[in-house]
């Protein structure tokens, strides 16, 4: 879609920038500058990143915690007939046995009270023999996994001391073996049902729960783990990591990840620059974040997420062979400012421009400074409209534990230069609440916080035009627009707000109030958080012919890509 009245100018090597030709601040002709953007809502913000991780000259594998479908359950099935089990010591995993079960495996959490042999096994098998013994005098037993090349057999499983003491009776000074003090639940023990046999998981006593890894391959030769609704390449891991609920992390190389995650956060149908760029761009922020790498870590099982808190990830089956392409053409590349690697945050439409970042998290970042959105032409996000009344916004503050009576005004009270709401104050008859940044998309459930407040009485659309000699204060809806070719037509009354087109940004005039008192109009442009990149503007760098490096340079000031660990 091209910009009415104007074009934009772009220099061989150089940064985007407007002609000079445009009205600057979308005020200076009598002519003013309107630009309807059209947009499917699809969008991912990433979060603040954690801690750096070494890469010791190469790729890794990185723990993703599948908190979207497969966390904090009482049950999770591996549907998969063929698996190997096996640990990952010191970034190194090795297969130690393999189980195979014609109806998938079952794991849930091996809850309650259980005695242990005291002696050792170094393999299943015999572990499983000392266990079918036991099972001959009347009382549940069975294998554990401690780990590599380490098992135990436990008896009992009961719900309360009591009964497993009645269980304890039946084995003592039996067959001469000997037990350990009774142990209650440790919320780490993992019960796992085959077809036929089944076993436990015990992770506390070396701190490490087992990986399974997948020992058959689809029609395309790859090995992809089935959990039901959503299947994944890499290992999985399943344990309770303290809690009384088993969950699921994925151990899977960062190329393998990415093939998952670009597609979740960019639209495979964007240019395949754009694509390149958000393959870096969450290779980026993927490696800032995972804190540690394949290794189990019982305290906690992942830093990294598939849902919005990190990066969306739905793995194998969201997989397109453009997002691939883009991920394999940039392989082992990430964003460096200063020599280190940083974290990358984007999100799906400016409204016209990036933020800093010291606006919306309060810290600071060289690179991370607001820049004209000046290609998002074919934004994700069109302009949008929220509607609330008094009750529905006292009801949204007391949620949050805010409370201010009877509402009786919502100010916007401090803007940022790129036109975002910093501070606003909800008055009330019981007093008043500050919201910032944030805080204020997280209570009113907003898109982005590039807003305007339009109460009753509110005319939302004056604008004053500058003129050769004479200056007019007007309203936008009964002005004309010159069109990039050159025609002259009146503005159409139907769209609900106008946008204008300035030097470096864009603005918003909301066409109407609300009838009644006591209703808000939130009327506003974009859709995320506004730090970093822009997706919709990336893609229209590609369009107008930049490269991926260029983009990346230019919506991270200062940075370059480089590969990792070089």
């Amino acid at each position: 879609m091209s910009l009415l009245g104007g074009c934009l100018n772009r220099k061989p090597g150089a940064k985007p920038e407007w002609d000079g030709k445009n009205i600057r601040g979308g005020m200076r002709a009598v002519f003013l500058i309107l630009l309807l953007f059209f947009g499917a809502v699809f969008s991912q913000e990433g979060e603040k990143s954690r801690a750096a991780v070494s890469v010791n000259g190469g790729m890794t594998d990185i723990r993703v915690g599948l908190a979207a479908l497969y966390a904090d359950k009482t049950e999770i099935k591996i549907s998969n007939t063929r698996i190997g089990l096996g640990y990952c010591i010191n970034d190194s995993y090795q297969t130690d046995l393999e189980f195979a079960s014609s109806t998938g495996f079952v794991f849930t959490p091996a809850n309650g009270f259980y005695y242990s042999l005291a002696k050792t096994y170094a393999s299943y098998a015999s572990a499983e023999r000392a266990a079918a013994v036991i099972r001959n005098l009347g009382v549940s037993a069975w294998p554990v996994a401690i780990y590599r090349n380490y098992w135990r057999v436990y008896v009992g499983g009961t719900k309360t001391a009591a009964q497993a003491e009645e269980v304890y009776a039946k084995i003592k000074d039996r067959y001469g073996y000997s037990y350990s003090v009774l142990m209650s639940d440790n919320a780490h023990r993992v019960f796992v049902q085959a077809d036929g046999y089944s076993f436990l998981i015990d992770g506390e006593q070396k701190k490490a729960y087992p990986q399974f890894k997948v020992l058959d391959t689809d029609g395309k030769g790859n090995a992809v783990f089935d959990l039901g609704s959503r299947r994944y390449r890499g290992r999985i891991e399943i344990g309770c990591y303290g809690k009384k609920s088993v969950t699921a992390v994925n151990i899977i190389n960062i190329e393998s990840y990415l093939y998952g995650v670009v597609p979740c956060e960019m639209q495979a149908g964007y240019h395949a620059e754009a694509l390149k760029v958000q393959a870096v761009c969450a290779r980026s922020f993927a490696l800032m974040k995972v804190g540690y790498r394949a290794d189990s870590n019982i305290s906690r099982a992942y830093y990294l997420e598939d849902t919005t808190k990190s990066q969306v990830y739905r793995g194998y089956g969201a997989e397109d062979s453009r997002t691939n392409r883009a991920v394999d053409a940039t392989r082992g590349e990430a964003v460096y400012y200063e020599g280190k690697m940083v974290p990358t945050y984007y999100f799906s439409t400016s409204g016209g421009s990036t933020e800093n970042v010291s606006e919306v998290w309060g810290m600071g970042a060289g690179y991370l400074k607001a820049v004209p959105d000046l290609y998002e032409t074919e934004p994700e996000k069109q302009p949008w409209l929220v509607t609330y009344t008094n009750s529905d916004i006292k009801t949204k503050l007391e949620a949050k534990k805010l409370s201010v009576g009877t509402v009786q005004a919502v100010i916007p009270q401090v803007m940022t230069a790129t036109g975002r709401v910093y501070l606003m104050k909800v008055r009330g008859s019981g007093g008043n609440s500050i919201l910032q940044a944030g805080t204020i998309r997280e209570v009113f459930s907003l898109p982005s916080t590039k807003f305007k407040v339009v109460k009753q009485g509110d005319v939302p659309d004056m604008v004053t035009v500058q003129g050769k000699q004479t200056k007019e204060t007007v309203r936008i809806g009964d002005c004309y627009v010159l069109s990039a070719g050159g025609t002259v037509a009146g503005v159409d009354k139907g769209l609900s707000q106008y946008i204008v087109a300035g030097a470096d940004n864009l603005m918003n005039y909301p066409r109407s109030a609300p009838e009644s008192a006591g209703i808000w109009y939130f009327y506003g442009m974009g859709y995320g958080h506004g730090v970093g990149m822009s997706q919709s503007g990336a893609n229209g760098m590609a369009k107008a012919g930049y490269g991926y490096r260029e983009i990346i340079s230019y919506y991270y000031s200062g940075a370059t890509v480089g590969q990792v660990g070089k």
